[in-house]
């Protein structure tokens, strides 16, 4: 398995047709699956997903650790710029 750590929101950064899921309990994932990775908070490197198929974990997911509640969001590349 691989470990993939998530990227922190930016200011104003909200997904068109997302939501946030709140980690009520920092010792366990909010979500698990049974893909090849596990995706980490970016400030303290809790789990909040298991197990995890990078098509389910897309820009729309975004996870609040419950350790530092930091707001992450699976998507760590930059898009491309839209060709003109």
């Amino acid at each position: 398995m691989a470990t993939i750590t998530m990227r922190q929101i930016r200011e104003g950064e909200v997904p068109f047709d997302g939501g946030t899921a709140i980690q009520d309990d920092a010792d366990r994932p909010v979500f698990h699956g049974n893909g090849p990775d596990d995706y980490v908070c970016v400030v303290c490197g809790n789990v909040l997903a298991e197990a995890m198929h990078t098509v389910q974990m897309t820009k729309k997911v975004r996870v609040r650790c419950g350790r530092c509640s930091t707001i992450n969001v699976a998507v760590t590349e930059e898009p491309e710029a839209p060709a003109r």
